[in-house]
């Protein structure tokens, strides 16, 4: 009975972020990628074709900690040459494995975004954007112990749940003027709140997640600049609050070969800080990032948190790249 009664509370640890709040994958480099950020974002900037990937593993020092992947892929559909205006498709490919049960999600997504220059310079900019997600939740049953019976008064436990949501965005850029470059954006997904349970009856439901951002750009100097950022998060009862800013130094040697280094520190309010190197050479990209805990989980952790590695390769043909009427790039 006690070695049963401790499977149960293990269960229950391992299952209640998920079935309670259904908390989304979660990175904490929320500014490497920008259509995850939000859908508006999908090819937006001067690139017109971007691919990604992204690892995070967190929480090493428990059993079988947490394991995120993701991979986007996005391209530029059509683009009108006069106002600068053009529309956007973007997939990509998330997934999230943690503990003993190996549980986890997988997700598959769709966006699509519609930007348009609002001034005559085409330095002002606003984007809409909307995604789709097929998701699928479960564990892996080999390693699961249950009692002789599957079923039980609820109902009966299912090993998988599969979901459909949607989720729209808005974001709007503006060159104020030659050393600032002003970003903000919001997004609202599974709207749609689609049913995530493991029992075939049950009102439980992906909550709707709403995250809102602004950064700026501010040049310094020709090689240095800074940028500042705030992003907000909430989904059902959970809040986060990330304020932070890189530090970004142009190390080119030559206009056709640029290079850019940048350290990054930010504070995730009562839960961690985060710190991060990026590294950009024309059209490839790559960072690395570290939380430092500081939530209550500090003794079991070790204070240790979780490491993020990413790849960011982007494509632009050398006339759009190099035109004075660019869109400007998101400053993240």
């Amino acid at each position: 009975m006690g070695k049963l009664r401790l499977f149960f509370i293990g269960l229950i640890i391992t299952f209640y972020p998920i079935i309670s709040f259904g908390q989304d994958v979660h990175f904490s480099s929320f500014n490497a990628n920008p259509m995850i950020l939000n859908p508006a974002n999908t090819a937006f900037g001067e690139s017109v074709f971007r691919a990604g990937t992204m690892y995070r593993n967190q929480w090493e020092t428990l059993s079988k900690g947490y394991n995120s992947y993701l991979f986007t892929a996005e391209a530029l559909a059509y683009k009108n040459r006069v106002r600068r205006d053009g529309i956007g498709i973007g997939i990509n490919f998330m997934a999230d494995v943690a503990g003993t049960l190996s549980y986890g999600q997988q997700s598959l997504g769709l966006s699509l975004s519609y930007f348009k220059a609002i001034d005559q310079n085409k330095e002002h900019y606003i984007s809409f954007g909307i995604i789709g997600n097929t998701s699928s939740w479960g564990y892996n049953q080999s390693n699961s112990i249950f009692g002789r019976y599957p079923e039980d008064s609820e109902g009966i436990l299912l090993n998988q749940i599969r979901t459909f949501d949607i989720g729209l965005g808005l974001h709007w850029q503006i060159k104020a003027n030659e050393t600032h470059s002003l970003q903000a954006g919001t997004s609202l997904l599974h709207i749609n709140q689609p049913s995530l349970s493991y029992y075939e009856n049950s009102n439980i439901n992906l909550p709707m997640k709403f995250n809102a951002y602004v950064s700026d750009l501010i040049a310094i100097n020709y090689d240095n600049s800074i940028s500042p950022t705030i992003y907000f998060q909430n989904q059902s009862k959970f809040m986060e609050l990330i304020i932070g800013m890189d530090y970004n130094i142009n190390i080119s040697e030559t206009s056709i070969n640029q290079q850019i280094i940048s350290l990054g520190a930010y504070y995730r309010a009562l839960d961690a800080m985060i710190i991060m190197a990026k590294y950009k050479q024309n059209n490839f990209s790559c960072g690395l990032s570290y939380d430092i805990n500081l939530s209550r989980l500090t003794p079991a952790s070790k204070s240790y948190g979780g490491v993020e590695v990413w790849l960011l390769y982007s494509f632009s043909p050398n006339g759009y790249k190099r035109s004075k009427t660019t869109i400007p790039c998101p400053a993240f």
